[in-house]
């Protein structure tokens, strides 16, 4: 990455600190902005650019901020990226935010897919990792949440393969999938 790109990653780093500071992750202990940076790390590791990067750091701050679309738009406009980096960065957050008007988890999770799908290719990218990291936290829920959020992750698997694989993305894609059956082998011992 050159100085700019660098210079930005480090804009949008601090302004997701800020954005979600005080916030935990389900644990209640853990900052919740550790979770946007190792999907940052995670997205560098598996080939994401600084788009990917930039759109890990800002995916949660929307849906978890009441004014977190204006916090993405103001740390985006404090990097000089180009303008079409800049859209294409706001284009995956947005792709990511979690539409609270549909109704029903399942029916959420679907329609963000379907989003991710058509929104710039590094979405795919930073939505696998996300999920990765979202694991880590699942072991400590109930059998109830842990059983749905595997069934999700299915989804995500089924839904994002084609893509991930035409893109690029098919190692981090199989890090999911066996992280994915590690979670399986662990919810049968847990719960069975």
């Amino acid at each position: 990455m050159d100085i700019v790109e660098e210079k930005a990653i480090a804009i949008v780093s601090r302004a997701a600190t800020e954005a979600h500071r005080g916030q935990t992750r389900k644990d209640g202990k853990t900052p919740f902005i550790v979770h946007p940076e190792r999907v940052a790390k995670c997205v560098a590791h598996y080939g994401g650019n600084h788009v990917g990067v930039i759109a890990a750091w800002l995916h949660d701050v929307i849906e978890d901020n009441t004014e977190g679309a204006a916090i993405v738009r103001k740390a985006l406009e404090e990097t000089c990226l180009p303008e079409n980096n800049l859209h294409e960065i706001y284009a995956i957050v947005l792709a990511l935010t979690k539409n609270p008007a549909i109704p029903g988890k399942r029916e959420r999770f679907a329609d963000t897919l379907d989003r991710i799908l058509h929104a710039p290719d590094q979405a795919i990218l930073v939505k696998i990792c996300d999920r990765m990291d979202n694991l880590i936290d699942a072991r400590d829920q109930g059998q109830q949440f842990l059983s749905e959020y595997l069934d999700l992750t299915d989804d995500l698997i089924a839904t994002l393969s084609d893509g991930a694989n035409r893109h690029g993305y098919t190692e981090a894609l199989e890090q999911l999938k066996v992280e994915r059956e590690d979670m399986g082998f662990f919810y049968e011992a847990k719960f069975f």
